[in-house]
């Protein structure tokens, strides 16, 4: 699932702020982005971050209103949304903040405010007391005076904000940007807390005074309890990522194991497993004088190991080796696959996966119940009876996925499946399916 979502005014600017999420390690696409918004949908369960270049800088003031709204609606929910505007300003720049922050306090229902970091000190813009210069003049003072499309008559941010908004904003000057300790962000939590304050501008002349901005204002955001967004050419909504740890998580999320199989096979397979690979293991909660695995309980241990766990491969067994045996009742050998694949969707709602592992026949069709998919598109078989493919349908559709019944394959068998699974995993973060074509006809009224 996307993590952040950028909406930019123009192809070539939302390709270059994408290509600073993919050096960073994100999973990063340009969608260019129709009145439906499909792509952007079609992209978010994929990608960690989608660029949505709506072509809408030279729009009427409303039109670029209401494409900010859509591409947002489209993409949410994310846990950062960002406006990209032009290193120079130009364009809808604060027609575009505005309807961001409203869409997303709307959907949110948070109060969202924007952090507008305009400089791009790489390509050499930089924003000092307010003011963006472009190789150290004023913008009014450069030849983008007499661009015929946006001829720029200030280069005050809070101005050009203002212009066809209401948007209130304040500019936080480079001496506080600099300032020790954590006057910066006491700063701003300050003015976050504020409820008619919309934007926040901050000085910037080098990379780290944008790091220190972003730090500040997402530790203020969150004592001020507001949504944070992005304003800004793509340098300012990477550090906010960078800031909020989503880059961190996009190294690769954890791959879930589940086997509810007590086959002497699979138990010899998950020992071997272990044997070669690094593996969190979860052993069932189950209550003194209990057969089953206690749900709530089950869910926690396994919500915190996938959130703590240093290693890729998170595997939950309700047998791992043959004192785990239990004699289940019918009744009860009915009851636990619903146990398992309830706390799978409980855990799966709480935690984001790169991938899903599930042996045993009666483990895997329950699960896909549990999460309201109606099937696997089969990629191809790592063995026979071992499957692999992605989720169609529900909400973690597309999300990669290996289903082996419990008495399929050799020793080995459960680390040959975790290994393709990974793979399919790292080849699905370098490419993207195209959507199908539509014929004409197909779109017609007729």
């Amino acid at each position: 699932m996307a993590d952040a979502l950028i909406v930019a005014d123009d192809l070539t600017g939302g390709n270059a702020c994408a290509a600073g999420f993919a050096r960073a390690g994100m999973r990063a696409v340009t969608a260019n982005v129709d009145r439906s918004g499909a792509a952007i949908a079609d992209y978010h369960p994929q990608f960690d971050v989608v660029v949505a270049a709506t072509d809408s800088r030279h729009a009427a003031p409303r039109d670029a209103a209401q494409t900010m709204r859509r591409a947002v609606a489209a993409g949410w929910p994310v846990r950062l949304a960002c406006a990209r505007i032009d290193t120079t300003l130009r364009g809808n720049v604060g027609v575009a903040a505005q309807s961001l922050l409203d869409t997303v306090t709307e959907f949110s229902g948070k109060r969202a405010v924007g952090l507008c970091i305009p400089a791009h000190p790489d390509a050499g813009r930089v924003t000092v007391d307010g003011h963006q210069l472009l190789g150290g003049r004023r913008l009014e003072a450069t030849e983008l005076a007499y661009d015929v499309r946006s001829p720029m008559r200030t280069s005050s941010v809070t101005e050009i904000l203002r212009e066809h908004t209401s948007l209130t904003a304040v500019s936080i000057p480079i001496d506080a940007v600099t300032a020790p300790g954590t006057v910066l962000e006491e700063r701003l939590t300050e003015l976050f807390q504020d409820p008619g304050l919309d934007v926040v501008v901050g000085d910037a002349i080098v990379l780290e005074h944008i790091d220190l901005l972003a730090a500040a204002a997402v530790r203020a955001a969150r004592r001020a309890d507001v949504v944070l967004c992005g304003i800004d050419p793509g340098p300012g909504s990477l550090a906010m990522a960078r800031a909020m740890g989503l880059i961190a998580g996009a190294a690769g999320r954890p791959i879930l194991a589940v086997s509810g199989s007590s086959t002497d096979l699979t138990i010899s397979q998950l020992a071997h497993l272990q044997e070669n690979r690094q593996v969190t293991v979860v052993r069932p909660v189950i209550p003194e004088g209990e057969r089953l695995p206690q749900l709530d309980a089950s869910v926690t241990a396994l919500v915190a190991a996938l959130t703590s766990s240093p290693h890729r491969i998170v595997l939950w067994a309700s047998v791992l080796e043959k004192a785990d045996i239990r004699q289940l009742t019918r009744e009860e050998a009915e009851e636990l696959p619903r146990v398992i694949s309830s706390m799978v969707r409980r855990v799966m709602e709480e935690c984001e996966v790169d991938g899903l592992y599930t042996t045993g026949g009666d483990i895997t069709a329950s699960v896909l119940n549990a999460l309201d998919a109606r099937g696997i598109e089969v990629e191809g078989e790592v063995m026979p009876l071992a499957v692999s493919g992605q989720i169609v349908g529900g909400g973690w559709a597309g999300t990669p996925i290996l289903t082996k019944g419990g008495l399929i394959g050799e020793r080995d068998g459960a680390l040959r499946c975790i290994e393709h699974l990974e793979n399919l995993v790292d080849q699905r973060r370098r490419w993207v399916r195209t959507r199908p074509a539509v014929h004409k006809e197909q779109t017609s009224g007729s």
